[in-house]
Order: structure tokens, then C-alpha cells, then sequence
């Protein structure tokens, strides 16, 4: 591994991995202590009682999600190198993880806006009156086969993906300083290489192994599908919220696999990938950290009507 790779991969395990985590597990507490410790003074979220099914999905979705950080760091801070096993669990708990998101979210938006099967349904302009509980069902209902549908072929696309082992490729990031390679590779890297025999200087350490690449785009895509399938079979039998719902679950699994299609395979760069996939996961955390404070923070107390006083202008 040249010295512009060694660069980005300090980069990464350095400054985007502590990130992710430290923001991970911050974010995990707070809305553990919001459901479960005592009040402190200034409330970050005040879950309401009415909220705890859809925020204990979402909590269960972070607790997911920071067991896929912990097997990152421990193959990167602990053991140094690619585990088989650590990669697995990372795949099928961000899987679970994200598809628990997708119904807590769902849930969410549907109690506060959507208002599904209710009088008050956000699309009742649209069907001038509510049918769900009628003989002929929702009028919506084939709009909601034809989300199931398009999840249905959305999980087909992955089949498609190679699942060949893919290593960092450190030639991409080379840097234009030959004096400065020169002494990476000649000074230094046989300096750290007497200090830790075992090193690999090639950039074969970090791997992303077959065995991954079979859970992410063929196991996981093969779940999605069945849950698709399961949802399109309800829609048509009546039930639209538990159809609705498998289907959002199976989306929230497909939005996963998209990721690393787009962040591994289209490049074909483990390390590159990587960073990628790290921006991403910093980026999840900050938009969800914005809508819990959005949906469930402290609001200011609204201030007092103008009043006006005897003899003289109103006052607050």
C-alpha cells in the first residue's frame, strides 16, 4: 500500500470511524435515557406515550445499527484485519436494522400525518371519503400493489452483482511525489514492518470477502423479495396495513443492499468504498438525529398575549 493509501486508510480508522461511533453511541444513549432514565433539566426528546411503539422500532434500529460499528471497530482497532464472521453480522444487522427504521419511520409519519384508514387519512381529499372498511377496500389499493410491485423488482437488480472477493486497490492513490513514495516504501514501511512482522503492506488486509458479498446481494435481496411478494399477497387479500408494512420493511433492506452497490461494486475499490460507505453511515446519523429532535424535542413555551396595562401602552 503506497502512502497516499496508507493516508486515506489512517483518514478512515481515525477520523470518519471515531466519528460514527462516537455520534452512534451518543445518539443511542439519548434516546435511551429519554425513554427509560429520569427527566434531566433541558430534555433533548420528549416521547409522548402515544410514541413509544414507532420509537422503540427506531431504538432498536440504533441499537442495530451500533452493533454493526462495534464489529467494524474491532476488526479495525482490535484484530486488524477482515473477519469473515464480524463482516456477516455487519451484513445482516444493518439488513434488519435498516428494515426496522423503515417501520419505525412509517409508523411515525403515519400517526402524526398519514393517518392511514382514519377519518381523517392525508389522501381522503383525493378518495372523498374513506372506503377501507367497505366491501370494495381502499381506493388506493392499487397504487399500494404497484409500490409492492416496483420493491419487488427493485430486489432483483442485486441477483446481478458480482460476489467475487474484492480487495483496496492502492494504485488509484498514488501520490505525485516520487521522493516522498520512495521513502514510504523504502524507509518506512520496512521500519513498521520490523515492528509488526505480520503487516501486509499490499492492502490485502482490508478485503471485503465472498462470503459478504453472498449475504449482501443475494441473501439479503432473496429476503427483500419474499417479504415483497408476502406484501403484494396481502394488499390483495384486504389486509393493506400489515401488507403496507411488510413492504416498507423489505424496502428498508433494499435501501442497505443499494448502499454497497454504490458505495463498493460500481468502483470496485474495497478502500474507496469504504470511505464511502463511512460518509454515508455519518450522514444517516445526523439526519436522524435531526428528525427525533424535530419530531419528539423540547419546544419553547409559547410567550404571554400583549396585555394592556392601566394608563398605559401594553405590556408583555
Amino acid at each position: 500500500m503506497n502512502f497516499g493509501a496508507a493516508l486515506v486508510a489512517l483518514g478512515l480508522a481515525l477520523v470518519l470511524k471515531v466519528a460514527v461511533m462516537v455520534l452512534g453511541a451518543r445518539l443511542l444513549v439519548k434516546v435511551f435515557r429519554a425513554r427509560h432514565g429520569a427527566p434531566p433539566r433541558r430534555p433533548w426528546l420528549l416521547v409522548p406515550r402515544r410514541n413509544t411503539p414507532e420509537v422503540r422500532l427506531l431504538t432498536w434500529a440504533l441499537v442495530l445499527f451500533y452493533v454493526t460499528e462495534l464489529t467494524c471497530g474491532i476488526e479495525i482497532y482490535v484484530i486488524f484485519r477482515s473477519s469473515p464472521w464480524l463482516s456477516s453480522i455487519h451484513s445482516v444487522a444493518s439488513g434488519v436494522g435498516m428494515a426496522l427504521f423503515a417501520l419505525g419511520l412509517f409508523e411515525h409519519l403515519d400517526r402524526e400525518l398519514l393517518r392511514f384508514g382514519q377519518p381523517s387519512c392525508l389522501v381522503n381529499r383525493v378518495c372523498r371519503g374513506c372506503t377501507l372498511a367497505e366491501p370494495e377496500g381502499c381506493r388506493m389499493s392499487a397504487l399500494l400493489l404497484l409500490l409492492a410491485g416496483f420493491v419487488a423488482l427493485a430486489a432483483l437488480p442485486p441477483f446481478l452483482a458480482s460476489t467475487e472477493p474484492m480487495i483496496a486497490d492502492p494504485r488509484r492513490w498514488l501520490l505525485p511525489f516520487p521522493a516522498l513514495n520512495a521513502w514510504y516504501d523504502h524507509s518506512f514501511i520496512p521500519w513498521v514492518r520490523s515492528l509488526l512482522p505480520g503487516m501486509d503492506p499490499t492492502g490485502g488486509a482490508y478485503v471485503i470477502r465472498e462470503v459478504v458479498n453472498v449475504l449482501e446481494f443475494r441473501v439479503l435481496p432473496a429476503a427483500a423479495l419474499v417479504a415483497a411478494v408476502g406484501g403484494v399477497a396481502l394488499l390483495r387479500r384486504g389486509s393493506h396495513r400489515a401488507g403496507l408494512r411488510l413492504t416498507l420493511a423489505a424496502a428498508g433492506v433494499l435501501a442497505y443492499v443499494y448502499l454497497e452497490l454504490i458505495t463498493f461494486r460500481i468502483h470496485g475499490d474495497a478502500l474507496a468504498g469504504g470511505v464511502m460507505h463511512e460518509v454515508a453511515e455519518l450522514w444517516f446519523l445526523v439526519v436522524v438525529a435531526e428528525y427525533l429532535t424535530r419530531s419528539f424535542g423540547e419546544r419553547p413555551s409559547p410567550r404571554p398575549e400583549a396585555t394592556p396595562s392601566r394608563g398605559g401602552p401594553p405590556t408583555v
